[in-house]
């Protein structure tokens, strides 16, 4: 049997062991917590940098949405906030050889975490970017009135389209009306005509009005108002989804039916563009003097692949559609400026 001074021998390196292995789990665990700190900071510190980054992409946007022209391709701009500052840039990625098509840019916004009490260094970045739409005050003008559907005017309602500007200074006469090869229209169907046109499929003819009838139809468009507010003479923008029917339409701006628009009630006046994606009916009390000064363009369905219902105009009334490009270019002004894309917001855009 081993003697108590054999014991006691055991026992120090024995304790010295169990120290020893305790001071190792003990500054394991202090590790083991650093570590844990330093990831909780990190993942705080890039989730500070991602709201920068988003706040300079909101400022970008909001510094061109009242400009009147695009940015150059490349612009760069550096957005101070409290937590730190964003890098911006744009950067076109689809030019247009019409001025009447939008141009297609990415803006990309790197956000770079300051903190104070640890330099002038960033202590985190993060990068988001998101697809932007440079939208213009123009519109190609295919026809006064453009119907990628067929017209039934009735024989007491007097119909006037003139293609020439009546605007100042005036902007080159367009078509009066442009309409498909199988309309059973002919010219003395008008009171007066500038020039009527028919050729190609439904389709075709709402295509040569180079809208995007998709994105409309599909809500990527905002409007002012979904439904007819009355007169607002700050020429609005309207989009009324599905069939309508409007008395006494008088106003101004861009009006949008999805569907079919019916007219009626003692007054028809209106000032800008109206575009319908089935079909138009005015049916007027007789004898009022209506009007569209700007462009019209119906059956725009078809460029979905639709068969809209024919033009009806009648009511024993006299309607002039006559073309205005300054109250066309009134219409669009507050479509001016840059428009995100939806569903193209990224926050992995490559660094290189």
């Amino acid at each position: 049997m081993p003697s108590m001074h054999d014991q006691r021998g055991f026992a120090l390196p024995l304790s010295i062991l169990v120290v020893t292995v305790m001071t190792m789990l003990i500054a394991a665990a202090h590790v083991r917590v650093r570590a844990d700190r330093v990831i909780a900071e990190s993942s705080g510190a890039t989730i500070t940098a991602f709201a920068v980054a988003q706040s300079g992409l909101h400022r970008y946007f909001a510094i061109y949405e009242d400009s009147t022209s695009a940015p150059p391709d490349g612009d760069s701009l550096r957005v101070n906030v409290p937590q730190g500052y964003a890098d911006v840039r744009a950067f076109k990625v689809k030019s247009s050889p019409d001025s009447s098509e939008h141009e297609l840019f990415i803006v990309r916004s790197t956000g770079h975490l300051i903190a104070p009490t640890r330099g002038s260094d960033p202590q985190a970045q993060r990068t988001v970017a998101q697809f932007a739409q440079w939208q213009n005050a123009s519109m190609h003008v295919s026809g006064v009135f453009t119907a990628a559907n067929d017209w039934v005017i009735g024989p007491s309602t007097d119909v006037d389209v003139r293609g020439w500007d009546h605007c100042a200074p005036a902007a080159p006469t367009v078509t009066g009306v442009r309409t498909t090869a199988a309309s059973t229209l002919i010219s003395a169907d008008f009171d007066e005509i500038s020039s009527l046109i028919k050729s190609g499929t439904g389709q075709y003819v709402a295509d040569s009005t180079r809208i995007n009838w998709a994105s409309i139809v599909g809500g990527q468009f905002e409007a002012d108002y979904d439904y007819f507010p009355g007169y607002d003479a700050s020429y609005p923008t309207i989009r009324i989804t599905g069939d309508t029917t409007i008395t006494d339409l008088f106003g101004l701006g861009l009006l949008i039916v999805t569907g079919n628009l019916t007219l009626t009630g003692s007054v028809l006046n209106w000032r800008g563009v109206v575009l319908v994606g089935g079909g138009l009916t005015v049916n007027v009390a007789a004898g009022v003097f209506g009007y569209v000064r700007g462009i019209t363009a119906t059956g725009l369905n078809a460029q979905l692949g639709f068969s809209p219902t024919a033009n009806q105009i009648s009511g024993g009334s006299l309607l002039d559609f006559n073309y205005h490009q300054c109250e066309v270019e009134n219409a669009l002004n507050s479509l001016i400026g840059f428009v995100p894309l939806p569903n193209t917001w990224v926050d992995n855009w490559a660094m290189y």
